[in-house]
């Protein structure tokens, strides 16, 4: 939740609240005439203020896009997040994979694309956060979704079971190669199977944790 306050100079500042209050304070940034007005432009269609985008972009960087370099990262489009491993599969087809082998085929492309993600993913949290659990990995996939613009959620029910929900809409393979990835997680960072559901938009995981 986001309160907006005045300062004891009469500037309107925005302070975000967690399970702690977040200390804040007033700096004077000096930009150029047009980012203000394509920032200004920005707040007014998203119906925040200047402030609030400000601080969400800052924090994105903070948070994240200053790692993506150093950690070989890239933006892809999603387009070509849904087609890799159809145009495997085609690949497959097209060099004499008989018909019935071909999702053998490719539930093998998405269990060893799995693995090399959650292979990647432990180098870049402990260079990101200097730090190695099942906490932090997760709380790292959430950032990362959250700025390729993929809706998640993680809600506790019953004291111990954990529902985490990715709605990404990138069709039935990023579903599989989500359900590989969660599972991965869960069993080597909590020693626990999830129970994963799958449809072509949407990754639902439930743990007892």
């Amino acid at each position: 939740m986001i309160d907006e306050f005045t300062n004891s100079a009469g500037v309107r500042e925005e302070e975000t609240h967690s399970d702690k209050p977040k200390k804040s304070q007033s700096i004077t940034f000096r930009l150029d005439s047009h980012t203000i007005d394509e920032l200004q432009r920005e707040a007014d269609q998203n119906q925040i203020s200047l402030n609030v985008l400000v601080n969400q972009v800052l924090k994105r960087y903070s948070d994240w896009d200053r790692y993506e370099n150093r950690i070989g990262m890239m933006p892809v489009p999603k387009a070509m997040l849904t087609s890799l491993i159809d145009k495997a599969v085609d690949m497959a087809k097209k060099n004499g994979i008989k018909e019935e082998d071909i999702e053998r085929v490719r539930d093998q492309i998405i269990k060893q694309a799995a693995e090399i993600a959650f292979n990647i993913i432990k180098d870049a949290v402990l260079f990101m956060k200097k730090q190695y659990n099942l906490w932090v990995v997760l709380a790292v996939l959430q950032e990362y979704m959250k700025v390729s613009g993929i809706n998640s959620d993680h809600r506790i029910e019953g004291g111990r079971k954990h529902v985490f929900v990715i709605q990404h809409e990138l069709g039935e393979n990023w579903s599989l190669f989500t359900k590989e990835l969660l599972e991965l997680i869960f069993e080597n960072l909590a020693k626990v199977r999830a129970q994963v559901n799958i449809t072509a938009k949407m990754t639902v995981a439930e743990v007892i944790l």
